[in-house]
This record gives structure tokens, C-alpha cells and sequence, in this order.
């Protein structure tokens, strides 16, 4: 998709996103699926800062709810651990647009995952 890792600390991580035409969808604006998938990854990275080495995470549930629309710009998606047990993994991502608004709020349940399980 184009984003990229803007900043990052442990339990947080912000990825940022210049979308434009081809995140759209017919309707005009940024499809839903691209903002997921860049709340979903803040998400992810975020909660891999405070993970031991060798693990990963993988997204289990995932729930998200968009606020308000976007045709292009700068999308950024701040990603934070809410908390990290043994077998389940907690965080949340807030998704703003160039002007600092809300776009859409998103939440997951992770498991994790020796690092490379599944790449075969």
C-alpha cells in the first residue's frame, strides 16, 4: 500500500500512508480495507516492541469503527499495546488525517506466534 513506519517506541508505533487515487473505491473515497489494514499493522507492531525476541503476533479479532470519510492525503495510524498477557495480546490504533482528525478507531486481540510460522 505505500505506508511506512514514521515513528516507533515501545508499545507504540505510527505508520503513515499518502493516499490518493488508487486507495479509492467507486464511491470516491479511501476504501475501508486500506484503513484497516494500516490501523491493523500499527496494531501489530506496536505490541511486537514489548514481545520477547522470536515472537510475532498474529491478529485474531479485529474490530474497527470509521468516522468520517477520506478522499487523499496523509493518513497516519498511531498504534498502542492496551496490554500483553501470556496467550493474548491487546491493543488499539487511532487513524487521523492530515489535519488531525479522527478517521477511524480500531481495536484487536492477537495471539503470539514464533517469528516466521507460516512463511513456508
Amino acid at each position: 500500500l505505500g505506508a511506512r513506519i514514521v515513528e516507533g517506541g515501545p508499545g507504540r508505533v505510527v505508520l503513515e500512508l499518502g493516499a490518493g487515487p488508487q486507495h479509492r473505491h467507486g464511491g470516491g473515497v479511501v476504501q475501508g480495507g486500506v484503513i484497516t489494514q494500516i490501523a491493523d499493522a500499527a496494531m501489530g507492531m506496536s505490541l511486537a516492541t514489548l514481545q520477547q525476541d522470536g515472537l510475532w503476533n498474529t491478529t485474531i479479532e479485529l474490530k474497527i469503527n470509521f468516522i468520517r470519510p477520506v478522499v487523499e492525503g496523509k493518513l497516519r495510524a498511531i498504534g498502542r499495546v492496551v496490554e500483553m498477557r501470556q496467550t493474548l495480546l491487546f491493543g488499539e490504533a487511532d487513524v487521523v488525517d492530515d489535519r488531525d482528525r479522527l478517521v477511524a478507531r480500531a481495536s484487536s486481540t492477537c495471539m503470539p506466534v514464533p517469528e516466521g510460522q507460516g512463511r513456508e
